[in-house]
């Protein structure tokens, strides 16, 4: 946990220069009743979302956020193969803010996947979800997501249905140190990502 704690320390005083990426795609009328903005929302992606990665029909855009964080990894053993090591992917832990300057911090995000309020009408709930589809735009960003949100999981009065992480930067395993004598090692590798969160119609 220090080595954790110390690299989120490291991570938060490092400047991301990823906020020029973003261009103004679409804009999505909703009812926006998470208290983050107008009803107008600006809808910013680097890229087009792929086929794969969308969201069923019946649910609505509420809110996108961007955000700035480390995914955290740990050097495991194979499990079928005991001499085979890899670093494994086991929590992101990341701010998520309502603008792509990264001001106005809205939702923590960290293991489950999880997602916490602490601003807004929905200060307090919490949105755990499962993967379902993943696709890798950029070989050298961790993968966009596509994923839904686990109900037996969530605190009871979450609304999100679904989420996707799009516009990755960084975030990938290292690419040395997994063996014998690093078993059990962290490591934090810096990402950012933009999160858009759905409700039912």
């Amino acid at each position: 946990m220090v080595a954790i704690t110390l690299a989120l320390v490291i991570t938060s005083c490092q400047k991301e220069q990823n906020t020029g990426k973003y261009n103004n795609t679409s804009d999505a009328m909703v009812d926006n009743g998470f208290g983050y903005g107008s009803s107008v929302l600006t809808f910013p992606t680097c890229a087009p979302i792929p086929d794969s990665l969308k969201v069923p029909e019946g649910n609505s855009l509420v809110l996108q956020t961007f955000a700035r964080g480390v995914q955290i990894y740990e050097v495991k053993r194979n499990a079928t193969d005991p001499n085979v090591f890899a670093w494994v992917n086991i929590a992101p832990s990341a701010t998520l803010y309502n603008n792509p300057n990264l001001t106005n911090p809205v939702i923590n995000h960290f293991a489950g996947p999880s997602w916490q309020f602490i601003k807004g009408p929905e200060k307090g709930e919490t949105v755990v979800a499962k993967k379902l589809q993943g696709v890798t735009p950029d070989a050298t960003a961790i993968q966009w997501l596509l994923l839904k949100a686990v109900d037996s999981l969530s605190t009871p009065n979450n609304k999100i249905t679904f989420v996707q992480r799009i516009c990755t930067v960084g975030g990938l395993a290292p690419t040395t140190g997994a063996d014998a004598t690093h078993l059990g090692a962290l490591d934090s590798v810096p990402y950012t990502a933009s999160y858009l969160f759905y409700v039912k119609n």
